[in-house]
């Protein structure tokens, strides 16, 4: 690992214990460091962690930077949270219930503050069936979709993806509306941790932002860090800030919940995380539980290895599905995963120059052939590595 991400990491465990630092690591590439600590989403973390490593060493240059990046956050996160009300108030009107999933409610859960973890944008999440009502009150908050999508584009879209972009006709905000925390074919049924029955009103200064118990939220977290194989330190620094926070998570309940979800496997990938390159500290039959999953010890090294690499997107490697497909509890949830997949039509599949939208179930078809050619190399070659 590079001394730049080894520093990363040690400013993050400097934060959630309290044991203090040691020397700054030697060879550090300073021209480096600020972009990394901004693509992480832990450049205010970094800058009030780095003080605390004993033989200083730190180029007033990058010192600055980060200030300066620290300071932009902190207008930033104030900025959204007061925009997360705006359109919470607007779809509270309109009698949709809204789930502002990370960004400065999370920060408020955590640390009673939104400017406490790096916010870039907003994700707001509605019930599947209130989409179409959502669509118009973003656009009545002067807010326009990124892509274009009605008819049979728009069902396909709303069954088989679980997000729309949108942006603020002034290019200040944009906002990810989700309806589901991952595609269908992951098969996390988040309707079965009852949400919207879950929300209670988070309160600061004179706003209320809804957020999930603890639970939930450990639930959540995990599941999203390991869409994205934890590839920003920031998501495992969230889960070790919940984990450390006031009210913790009670993690029998999250184990429970994550049994009931077919997510047991991404929690302890999670947990594990946390606990390796966070410092968390576990309860010992909580370790004892987690440390018996060998597989999840190996998707653990894995998404190390993904951030020992960053900056990378492992959004775009098709070897991501091996990954899925190994966090799954078990095999009859591995085979159910694989079939998801070959059969799942994305929405930018639907291609209007091929056939029209009356003979649109054929893409169906051909998705599996579609999928074996584009990603079985990839995928074949990464089982190939093991």
């Amino acid at each position: 690992m590079r001394p730049e991400n080894e520093l990363l990491l040690s400013c993050v465990r400097a934060v959630f214990r309290a044991d203090g630092t040691g020397p700054l690591p030697e060879n550090i590439d300073w021209n480096r460091f600020p972009g990394l600590c901004e693509w992480h989403n832990v450049a205010s973390l970094v800058y009030r962690a780095l003080p605390t490593f004993q033989n200083g060493g730190v180029p007033p240059a990058v010192k600055n930077g980060l200030r300066s990046l620290h300071h932009n956050n902190t207008a930033r996160s104030l900025f959204l949270a007061s925009e997360l009300s705006r359109i919470l108030n607007a779809l509270e009107s309109r009698g949709i219930p809204a789930y502002p999933f990370k960004g400065p409610a999370l920060s408020i859960m955590l640390y009673g503050d939104p400017a406490r973890r790096q916010s870039k944008d907003l994700d707001i999440m509605v019930p599947r069936e209130k989409l179409r009502t959502a669509v118009k009150v973003f656009d009545a908050l002067g807010y326009d979709a990124k892509s274009a999508i009605d008819g049979f584009r728009l069902i396909a879209h709303r069954r088989t993806e679980y997000e729309a972009a949108f942006v603020r006709r002034d290019g200040k905000v944009s906002v990810e509306l989700q309806w589901a925390v991952v595609p269908g074919y992951f098969g996390f049924d988040h309707g079965k941790l009852g949400i919207w029955s879950s929300l209670e009103p988070r309160p600061w200064n004179g706003h209320a932002f809804p957020v999930l118990p603890p639970e939930e939220t450990l639930l959540m977290l995990c599941v999203h860090g390991a869409k994205h194989l934890w590839c920003k330190l920031g998501w495992i620094a969230d889960v070790a800030g919940l984990l450390a926070s006031p009210a913790p998570p009670d993690l029998m309940r999250a184990f429970e919940l994550a049994g009931r979800c077919g997510v047991t496997r991404l929690l302890c990938v999670g947990l594990l995380l946390a606990k390796r390159l966070a410092g968390t500290n576990l309860p010992e039959h909580v370790s004892a539980r987690i440390e018996s999953d060998l597989m999840a010890g190996s998707l653990a090294r894995k998404a190390l290895d993904v951030v020992a690499k960053t900056p990378v997107n492992p959004d775009v490697d098709p070897a991501r599905y091996l990954f899925y497909f190994k966090a799954k509890d078990c095999r009859l949830d591995q085979l159910l995963f694989a079939g998801r997949l070959m059969a799942t039509l994305a929405a930018g599949e639907w291609n209007p120059s091929a056939l029209p939208d009356v003979l649109s179930p054929l893409y169906y078809l051909f998705r599996p052939l579609h999928m074996a050619g584009r990603h079985s190399g990839p995928i074949l070659r990464a089982m190939a590595r093991k």
